[in-house]
């Protein structure tokens, strides 16, 4: 967009100093965020290929028909797991680089009701406890798609995280708080220890629990889909007892 001579100097020099040192600091984490990428691209593709080969090189050395059913079944289980690292990462690099997102006007309990028939698959013997007391009249500005991977992934964490001494349960809340408009998630899972892991909870490539199917990214992505739009992520943790989880809106 050009600008005329009266627009183009009304700006102080210290407003033009304002915007040149935000754009400075956006530019370094950018260039941060591109490395840490780089890295864990490099690290777990590294790892999947290093074991693609060995695996094809015991195929290749073996002669027993039985074992390289074996062998072929491992390496159609890595081959699905670097499929599922390549989409989750290809997500990370989607979320980081959409710069025009839409929002919208939602209805809280219509987006928990999507992500519970999504979820109501994962229920253990039908034990699964959703509990909701999302008033009917709750709104936030989001994005539909973003607000929705938000509340999938707290609610599948809960499960995949789930004590095993009990059933799991997650309950939504809802309030305003300082002004804000805030949604809990609270599950009664294994609990994190935030004084060891607090720092590095919303991290790239972080696990906590030794669950197979951790890939690290979850939280990753959803810090920043909650941030995209400038809301906040907090949480409360007690190992042994389970998690809560608020999502901050700004409004």
């Amino acid at each position: 967009m050009l600008l005329n001579n009266k627009q183009a100097y009304s700006a102080s020099p210290k407003d033009w100093e304002v915007e040149l040192t935000d754009k400075i600091a956006r530019s370094s984490d950018l260039n941060n965020m591109l490395l840490n990428l780089f890295y864990t691209f490099s690290h777990n593709l590294n790892t999947y290929t290093g074991n693609i080969k060995m695996l094809l090189d015991i195929i290749d050395a073996e002669g027993d028909p039985i074992e390289n059913r074996i062998n072929l079944n491992h390496l159609r289980s890595v081959s699905n797991d670097l499929n599922k690292t390549i989409a989750d990462l290809s997500q990370i690099v989607y979320v980081q680089n959409n710069l025009d997102i839409a929002k919208m006007p939602l209805n809280l309990n219509e987006c928990l009701r999507k992500v519970k028939n999504i979820i109501d698959g994962y229920s253990i013997d039908d034990k699964l406890r959703f509990i909701n007391t999302v008033p009917d009249n709750a709104f936030v500005v989001h994005n539909p798609a973003y607000l929705e991977s938000i509340l999938l992934n707290f609610s599948t964490n809960a499960i995949k995280y789930a004590h095993p001494d009990r059933f799991p349960v997650i309950e939504f809340s809802f309030a305003v708080e300082q002004g804000k408009k805030v949604l809990s998630i609270k599950d009664n899972g294994l609990g994190i220890d935030l004084k060891k892991h607090g720092d590095a909870l919303f991290g790239l490539n972080q696990t906590f629990h030794q669950q197979e199917n951790s890939s690290g990214y979850g939280l990753y992505i959803t810090k920043y889909q909650i941030e995209a739009l400038q809301g906040k992520v907090s949480v409360a943790s007690v190992v042994g007892e389970g998690t809560t989880f608020k999502i901050h809106f700004n409004e």
